[in-house]
């Protein structure tokens, strides 16, 4: 580790600013920035400039912070007012950001800057302020609010802070075990959270954004616990159930420029959350070592828009998923207009529907997952999906749309609801249902399953009004397999329909997801005997996908599908 402390460096004592004693400290890819700071204005924020020689103008130097609050060595994480509008201030303690190290002072500044790929020899930075009026202060005074000598900082990976007691787990803790993603609801925040870590530019409106998340060992499993919790240095009044300056972002994003509503017109919603994500994740297999081909995520409520929005959204990673009360598309139907839990991040005012976002889609699009699902060419996590029809919350008159499209591309799901509110929803479900989220383990990456459409048992959900269909129903409920042999000239499976009150015989299409190793060419020939009857002959669709037709199930035993290459 590089330290480097700049005191009256230049032998004259520093001329009087907000900011004094910076220094500087590099580790894993990072520059930790620390200064003391002076009491100013309300309103006042912090800027933040590095440059490759000593910095004497700002305007020759890049400016890598901006609008970071007063006092930014606090840790926000540790305050519960952070979090709740009108709640009781705890008291003021400094971020630790090093493991075993002594937490900042409180009153001070912390920035943290990555370095990037292009950094050559010393860097050097200097800390300004600007008032409340927008008026920057760039005076620079070398020893107070600038380095006069700067440090070698090399690029490399962020590497997450322990905030216990003792030491973190060892690299491979997890080795093998099976990985569960839970994403809390709305208002949620992760207890007692291990790790601190300081994103990059990539990661939020401003880099250097600190983050906390939990990963521990819990049964035989990692469990890990990200915190969808973003410090926005103002009140997100705009936010109807929000007012505070830790928001959450509904497991997506936000707009680039949410530090101030009035420039939030010329921002763009950017999915940083689902960055963060992504990393933490990428951190967790090269640390934790869980089998790549176990990876599960769930959540209720807003963890449960999280688990559409972001899980459906990553096949590559998730073998299932679990979804409680989510919304599953954020449009702007009826009453409870989704699409408004979206705006006060977002934007500023109702989403336009050309509204884009960071990747070039528009904001609407991207998070209707009754699109995605029915755009999508790729085998989907398996979803199973509890809603409820009195929901005030999530609009009912989206969900219908969403089970339809998932029936209709032939992707792995089953879904439950009642008439329960949000609160309420899957209270007194069936045991068989309630035992979905254990259900998760079955999927794997590395191997098939059937995925069920056009059951007969199913249930009529209605065409969104709370009072059209079945009250109480389900899709796919039921609905089982076992003994797989999937092998290059053949695959075989035993399908099962087993749920209480089940009337015989059942009728299902089925969809082979995940094929391992009997590869199918598009419209190739193929061979099936369902049970003892005689071979039939089917064709594989032009993406080579295997759909076996009304498949009768005539009681609990099952039946047995032979496949074979004609």
């Amino acid at each position: 580790m590089i330290v480097l402390s700049v005191v009256a460096a230049l032998g004259q004592p520093a001329a009087a600013t907000p900011v004094s004693e910076l220094k500087a400290a590099a580790r894993d890819g990072q520059v930790f920035l620390t200064w003391k700071e002076a009491e100013t204005p309300a309103g006042t924020t912090f800027n933040v400039y590095v440059a490759d020689s000593p910095i004497a103008e700002v305007g020759k130097a890049r400016r890598v912070g901006h609008h970071l609050e007063q006092h930014s060595a606090r840790d926000w994480w540790e305050d519960p007012a952070s979090f709740t509008k009108g709640g009781p201030a705890g008291k003021p303690v400094g971020f630790l950001i090093e493991s075993g190290g002594k937490r900042l002072d409180p009153l001070g500044g912390l920035f943290v800057h990555t370095v990037s790929g292009e950094a050559n020899g010393k860097l050097f930075f200097a800390v300004t302020t600007t008032d409340a009026s927008g008026h920057e202060d760039t005076s620079i005074a070398a020893g107070a609010n600038a380095l006069a000598d700067g440090l070698t900082a090399d690029p490399g990976a962020i590497k997450p802070i322990w905030q216990r007691d003792g030491q973190p787990p060892a690299v491979g803790a997890g080795k093998g075990k099976p990985l569960w993603l839970d994403l809390h609801a709305k208002g949620g925040v992760v207890a007692n959270m291990e790790y601190l870590f300081f994103g990059d530019e990539t990661m939020g409106w401003r880099e250097g954004l600190p983050f906390k998340f939990s990963v521990r060992l819990e049964g035989d499993g990692i469990v890990v616990r990200p915190t969808d919790r973003v410090w926005i240095n103002r009140p997100h009044d705009e936010a109807g159930d929000s007012g505070v300056p830790a928001i959450w972002t509904g497991w997506y994003g936000y707009n680039s420029h949410i530090y101030d509503r009035r420039a939030m017109g010329t921002g763009v919603p950017t999915n940083y959350t689902e960055i963060r994500n992504l990393w933490l994740l990428n951190w967790v297999r090269g640390q934790f070592q869980p089998d790549p081909n176990r990876w599960y995520c769930s959540g209720s409520s807003m963890g449960g828009c999280g688990t559409i929005s972001f899980g459906l959204h990553h096949p590559e990673l998730f073998a299932a998923c679990h979804a409680h009360v989510p919304i599953v598309s954020f449009t702007n139907l009826g009453e409870n207009k989704a699409a408004l839990r979206l705006a006060p991040s977002c934007w500023t005012g109702p989403i336009p529907p050309d509204l884009k976002t960071n990747e070039g889609v528009p904001l609407l699009d991207r998070m209707n997952g009754t699109r995605f699902v029915s755009q999508s060419a790729v085998d989907l996590p398996f979803v199973f999906l509890v809603n409820g029809r009195q929901d005030a919350s999530i609009p009912w008159e989206n969900n219908p749309p969403f089970y339809r499209a998932m029936d209709q591309a032939r992707q792995g799901f089953a879904a439950y609801w009642d008439n329960g509110t949000h609160s309420t929803c899957g209270t007194d479900a069936p045991a068989d249902v309630k035992a979905w989220l254990k259900q998760l383990r079955r999927f794997r990456l590395d191997e098939s399953y059937p995925a069920f459409s056009n059951t007969s048992t199913d249930r009529n959900a209605g065409n969104g009004s709370p009072t059209d269909g079945d009250i109480i129903g389900w899709i796919n409920r039921g609905m089982d397999w076992k003994d797989i042999d999937d092998a290059p000239d053949h695959y075989a499976i035993v399908l099962v329909a087993d749920a209480p009150d089940l009337q015989y015989p059942v009728r299902t299409d089925i969809t082979l997801r995940r094929v391992q190793q009997f590869k199918t060419r598009p419209v190739e020939k193929l061979s099936v005997r369902i049970g003892d009857s005689a071979p039939i002959s089917l064709t594989a669709d032009p993406n080579g996908r295997i759909t076996v037709p009304q498949v009768l199930i005539p009681d609990k035993s099952g039946v047995r599908i032979l496949i074979q290459r004609s």
